[in-house]
């Protein structure tokens, strides 16, 4: 959920509660209000019932306080008065409903507890010559429940609308604030991925948090803009320092290799070279140096391209078959022995560059070379990995790859011990995980079986061509 939402959502709930608590609280005032009103006026008519009994009985006329009661009835919402001795003997009663005056008061009940619709009250009244005595009266509650039942009504009514305007705007009001916040956390996202492109923010001139918060964000991106400006001028200027390099290595490198050609000739004396191992060693170390140059030139030009110059359908087998068959030679030299596995049914094209595609495995199948000892096996092998994958395996019989080597092997500058067979062959693998990269497709190192090294890679099957 999106962080307004939740604000929104988390401000609306609480307005709600609010407004339900501020309406529970109205409604409990009122009712208790109305029975505060309702206890009132059972006290004054109970009063004026003692004044009434009081006055007959002190003129001997107790028979006529009936007749007085009756008016008191009509006018008021009183179901019965009786009066009664000090034995509780019943002397005078009055009622609209003669069936209720054999009725039980039960006085000294609260209004809210009356379960028969009728609140009972009584009071000590002075009869004259038959002494102390008792006056019930007994109020009908339907006139309060009625009232009750308005509060409620009312309350429920005004708490909805309440609760509905300050949910609303609630809701509004926590949309604003997440807006606002999402706004900073998307242009967040877009300051870490592309730091060259950042916009300013508006809204920061306030005091509050966001405001503040959206300042500091400004200065933040306008530091990370420059800085990058500053680091992608000086990352241009090395890449072309170093092509620049490389590019003019390339001329001394075909001078080296024609002189050592040249005083190899000069050296052969009989059909036998003198310093024969020395020759050896200046060609495979200038070999070796003119690879990492054409890597440094392959890999600089695929770091320039987001895409691929040339796309065609290529055979994998067809590779491995070239591949192994220009290393032949130099496995034979090497007193190596060198497999390739190719299924009879060729397995599906791939589209990408041919060129680059035979780069990656000539640079697996020569470090391969490089380190599988004299008799050791080298092993091509190329399949169908599913309906939409092939795989390209390079094994080797050398000392393998260590497990803690693996993660950061085809990392660019990787320096390890040689003798440990993690394949320092300058950037070699970091060209090979970029060109399969760039076609789609991952690698990857593993164990070989019994032993050894086993580089491998996996790349999409061509798209099947439209029918037209």
């Amino acid at each position: 959920m999106r962080l307004s939402y939740r604000l929104a959502l988390v401000f609306a709930v609480s307005g709600a509660l609010v407004a339900g608590g501020l309406v529970l609280l109205g409604m409990r005032s009122s009712r208790q209000e109305a029975y505060a009103q309702a206890e009132h006026l059972g006290r004054v008519t109970l009063t004026a019932a003692r004044a009434v009994v009081e006055s007959e009985a002190r003129q001997g006329r107790l028979g006529g306080v009936g007749r007085s009661f009756s008016d008191l009835i009509r006018h008021a919402e009183i179901a019965t008065v009786v009066v009664r001795d000090r034995r509780g003997k019943r002397l005078v009663g009055s009622s609209e409903d003669p069936r209720l005056i054999g009725r039980e008061p039960k006085p000294g009940r609260r209004l809210s507890e009356v379960d028969d619709g009728i609140y009972d009250v009584e009071g000590t009244v002075n009869l004259g010559p038959r002494g102390r005595g008792m006056v019930q009266v007994g109020f009908r509650t339907a006139s309060l429940e009625r009232r009750l039942r308005e509060i409620a009504a009312t309350g429920v009514q005004a708490g909805v609308t309440s609760a509905l305007a300050i949910t609303l705007l609630a809701w509004l009001i926590g949309l604003f604030a997440g807006e606002r916040l999402e706004r900073l956390v998307k242009r967040l996202e877009a300051l870490a991925s592309d730091p060259q492109n950042f916009r300013r923010l508006g809204g920061e001139g306030g005091s509050d948090e966001v405001s503040r918060l959206t300042g500091a964000f400004n200065r933040m991106g306008l530091s990370l803009k420059a800085e990058t400006r500053r680091r992608r001028a000086l990352e241009a200027e090395k890449r072309e320092l170093s092509a620049m390099l490389v590019h003019d290595l390339k001329t001394p490198m075909t001078v080296i290799r024609s002189g050592l050609a040249l005083l190899s000739d000069h050296a052969t004396n009989g059909g036998k070279r003198d310093h024969n191992r020395t020759f050896e060693l200046l060609e495979m170390s200038t070999a070796r140096l003119q690879r990492m140059v054409e890597d440094v030139l392959q890999l600089a030009k695929l770091e320039e391209m987001s895409g691929l110059s040339c796309t065609e359908l290529v055979e994998m087998s067809t590779l491995a078959r070239a591949c192994a068959k220009d290393f032949g030679l130099i496995v034979a030299d090497r007193k190596q022995n060198l497999d390739l596995t190719v299924p009879d049914d060729a397995p599906p094209p791939v589209l990408g560059d041919p060129a680059l595609l035979r780069r990656v495995l000539d640079n697996l199948v020569h470090n391969a070379v490089e380190h599988t000892p004299a008799g050791g096996r080298i092993s091509i092998n190329v399949r169908a990995e599913g309906s939409d994958r092939i795989l390209v395996e390079v094994s080797d019989s050398g000392p393998g790859v260590p497990p803690e080597a693996r993660e950061e092997l085809f990392r660019k500058f990787f320096q390890r011990d040689m003798k440990r067979h993690v394949g320092n062959v300058g950037l070699g693998l970091a060209l090979c995980e970029k060109v399969v990269t760039r076609h789609g497709g991952a690698i990857g190192v593993g164990d070989a079986i019994p032993k050894g090294a086993r580089f491998f890679f996996t790349l999409p099957v061509a798209p099947e061509p439209e029918a037209v």
